[in-house]
């Protein structure tokens, strides 16, 4: 677990995320700094309208509601018994909220709004649980985004220095992708680096900025280290990776061949 995931974090956001991220939530204490990172650079774009949350767990959306009391917050969840469009209801101890919700498959079901409704979207640790279309999803994002809306997006980096130790010690570099006894499918289906997540997000007609951190565990330097002295330029490997990018045209390439192989 990374050590320290309230370091260097704004106190406002720090304060309520203690608040909503209790001890016995151990998927949330995982993803702590990764959520307070999230919220921290979107506080810093200063968004203002209309903001929708891909795939929420609440959290995020009850964070921006007490940190951005002025904006409008929709979001999509994967519940198939609520009615496609329904009013999401959340309380987690002192904070509560009633948001507009779609409940779609975001890799098959478009977003049940309006062209340009939006002015930002939020895909935190979303796009690595695409099964078979992620585009089809980034497409919508583009759709449902104001011309020179912003999307906030956050995956896992499957470089991670982490990722490399792994290797290097023979062992699979994945962050998540092992298989439920349950059969659940809720596990990551692809992993991304930097280079193939800056060529999806290009790709769906978006330009921005685009980094990792460590968000998850802390930085294991040392393989890193040794791969740059014997010649590798190794670099890009926190193991969470933000984009800001702004959306500057329609859909470029519906099936980028990073991620797609062309039939």
């Amino acid at each position: 677990m990374f050590t320290g995931p309230y370091t260097d974090i704004y106190p406002a956001v720090a304060e309520v995320l203690k608040e909503l991220i209790r001890p016995e939530d151990t998927y949330h204490i995982t993803h702590t700094r990764r959520i307070a990172r999230t919220l921290q650079v979107l506080l810093d774009q200063k968004p203002k309208g209309r903001i929708l949350e891909l795939g929420t767990s609440g959290v995020i959306t009850l964070a921006i509601q007490a940190l951005l009391p002025k904006v409008t917050i929709d979001v999509t969840n994967f519940d198939m018994n609520k009615e496609t469009v329904h009013t999401y209801e959340i309380a987690i101890h002192s904070y509560s909220g009633s948001f507009t919700a779609f409940a779609i498959d975001l890799e098959s079901d478009e977003i049940p709004v309006k062209d340009e409704t939006y002015d930002w979207v939020i895909c935190s640790e979303v796009i690595e649980h695409m099964d078979i279309d992620p585009m089809f999803m980034m497409s919508e994002v583009n759709r449902v985004l104001k011309p020179k809306g912003s999307l906030l997006l956050t995956t896992p980096n499957v470089v991670s220095s982490r990722g490399l130790t792994k290797m290097m010690s023979g062992l699979e570099p994945y962050f998540y992708m092992q298989y439920h006894a349950n059969r659940s499918p809720y596990r990551h289906n692809y992993e991304y680096s930097i280079h193939s997540l800056m060529q999806v997000v290009k790709a769906a007609g978006f330009d921005g900025s685009i980094w990792t951190e460590d968000c998850f565990e802390d930085s294991m330097p040392s393989v890193v280290a040794r791969l740059n002295a014997a010649g590798f330029n190794i670099t890009h490997t926190g193991d969470n990776i933000f984009t800001i990018a702004k959306k500057k045209s329609p859909v470029l390439d519906r099936y980028p061949q990073a991620i797609y192989e062309k039939d």
